[in-house]
């Protein structure tokens, strides 16, 4: 009767000890997704603001050139 038990227990152990080891998986999992979530979202925005800053740049260059041109021949 005795063996019985600890038999029982011994299995309900094992299933606490996986289901705990899955948990931990599951939270391992979601970390990750996170992780590659916030790196897309800023490859994103990479994607967006580099070409924005280039066009300023160059405007401002442009800018600038136009300025000085009319400056030096007025």
């Amino acid at each position: 009767m005795m063996a019985k038990h600890n038999e029982q227990q011994t299995s309900t152990d094992r299933m606490h000890a996986e289901v705990s080891r899955i948990f931990a998986e599951i939270a391992r999992m979601n970390a990750e997704q996170n992780k590659l979530n916030k790196e897309s979202l800023k490859i994103t925005c990479e994607t967006f603001w580099y070409p924005v800053g280039i066009a300023t740049g160059f405007y401002a260059a442009v800018g600038t050139v136009i300025v000085v041109a009319q400056k030096l021949f007025s």
